[in-house]
């Protein structure tokens, strides 16, 4: 597995943006919840040996950090952990069940037409870049399509989000039977990233 390196940190620190810092705690509440305790001990060392500036344990939940930190704190848990896309993607998926900021936002989520009409506030909840675009969607045939637009971060972030699109998704159809996948991306030259979500 291809190592994150310090240059690779520094670069991804100087993308403009911001993001919550909700999703750092729930970074590492969801490690001590699947890893235990011991093993979260290890992910704060593996930080700090990388000198990344992320400290879980200082982080607060409504203050604006750098969005690259976003990608940082995945590539270090994918490597600590030797994880594969499948893990990350776990992660997306438990993560809108441990977010403080989510699960406020769920006692809004009304309808799914209105849900998805205001998905993109809900994205600016969390990210100052980016925008999350409700492009297409049909209750009957059950599915719906959404496009994040300005948004290169780093490809980590892309399988993160299936699953927190997925998760986020089952909040509004009230069915575990559900699928989300990345039709188009950034990073394979699309000029936005694609989500398409599907229920039974």
């Amino acid at each position: 597995m291809e190592k994150i390196t310090k240059e690779e940190i520094k670069k991804l620190m100087e993308i403009p943006g911001k993001i919550r810092g909700q999703v750092f705690l729930t970074d590492f509440e969801y490690i001590k919840q699947t890893k235990g305790g011991q093993e979260a001990n290890r992910l704060k060392e593996k930080m700090k040996q990388w000198g990344s500036p992320i400290d879980y344990e200082k982080i607060k939940i409504a203050e604006w950090y750098p969005v690259g930190l976003r990608a940082v704190s995945l590539l270090i848990i994918k490597e600590t952990f030797n994880w594969g896309d499948k893990e990350i993607e776990e992660m997306g998926k438990s993560a809108p069940k441990l977010s403080f900021i989510v699960k406020v936002l769920m006692k809004t989520f009304l309808s799914i037409k209105k849900s998805f009409r205001e998905s993109p506030n809900y994205w600016k909840k969390h990210y100052l870049v980016g925008e999350l675009v409700p492009a297409e969607i049909n209750e009957e045939k059950k599915y719906f399509y959404l496009r994040l637009k300005d948004f290169k971060i780093h490809p980590i972030i892309c399988t993160y989000l299936t699953g927190f699109f997925c998760t986020v998704a089952s909040f509004l159809v009230k069915t575990t039977k559900i699928k989300c996948k990345e039709t188009k991306c950034m990073f394979k030259g699309d000029d936005y990233h694609e989500f398409l979500i599907n229920w039974q």
